[in-house]
C-alpha cells in the first residue's frame, strides 16, 4: 500500500516538474498576440467569479437616476474611456492589452447583463493578470457605484446621459 501512495506522489511530482520545465524553458510564448492556453479563459473566468462571490448580489445604495448616471458618465470619461472606448466606438489604445479590455458602451453588450454588485466589485478591486486596475484608492465608494450604475444601464441611458458621454472620434 505504501508503494502505491509513493507512486502517486512521485507521479504528481513528475507532472509538476515537467510542467515547470515546459513553462520556464520557453515552451509557452507569453506575448499578447497568441491564443490563450488550453483552459486559460475557463480557469481565469472561474477565479474571477469565485472572487466576486456574494458581492454580485450587493444592491447599489444609490438609485439609477439621471443625476447618478450623469455623475457616472463624468467618471467614465475621466477614468475608463481610454481602455474601454467611447460611445459606439471601441478603444484603439487598448488593442495591445491581453486580455483586450471589453467595450462597455453601446452598441456592444458590455456588462449590462452583469449584476451591479459584480461590476462594483471589479471597478473597486480590479482584475489580477489583466490591465484592469483597482479604483479603490482613486474613487470614493459612491463614485464607484455611480460608474457601476452607468455601465449596468448603458443600453438604456437617457438622452442627456448619452449626450454627456464621449462621442466617437472621426477617423
Amino acid at each position: 500500500m505504501i508503494k502505491f501512495f509513493l507512486g502517486i506522489v512521485v507521479g504528481i511530482g513528475l507532472v509538476l516538474l515537467a510542467s515547470y520545465l515546459f513553462m520556464t524553458r520557453g515552451g509557452v510564448f507569453m506575448g499578447t498576440d497568441t491564443k490563450p492556453l488550453p483552459l486559460e479563459e475557463t480557469i481565469a473566468g472561474a477565479a474571477i467569479t469565485a472572487s466576486i462571490g456574494k458581492s454580485a448580489d450587493d444592491p447599489s445604495p444609490l438609485p439609477a437616476d439621471e443625476a447618478n448616471l450623469l455623475a457616472g458618465a463624468v467618471i467614465y470619461t475621466g477614468a475608463c474611456v481610454g481602455c474601454h472606448g467611447r460611445l459606439d466606438q471601441a478603444s484603439s489604445g487598448a488593442k495591445g492589452f491581453y486580455p483586450v479590455p471589453p467595450h462597455l458602451l453601446p452598441p456592444g453588450e458590455g456588462v449590462t447583463d452583469d449584476p451591479v454588485g459584480a461590476i462594483h466589485w471589479v471597478v473597486k478591486n480590479g482584475v489580477r493578470f489583466s490591465a484592469m486596475p483597482s479604483f479603490n484608492h482613486k474613487l470614493s465608494d459612491s463614485e464607484i457605484w455611480q460608474v457601476s450604475l452607468l455601465l449596468r444601464n448603458a443600453d438604456k441611458l437617457p438622452a442627456s446621459v448619452r449626450d454627456s458621454l464621449p462621442q466617437p472620434q472621426k477617423q
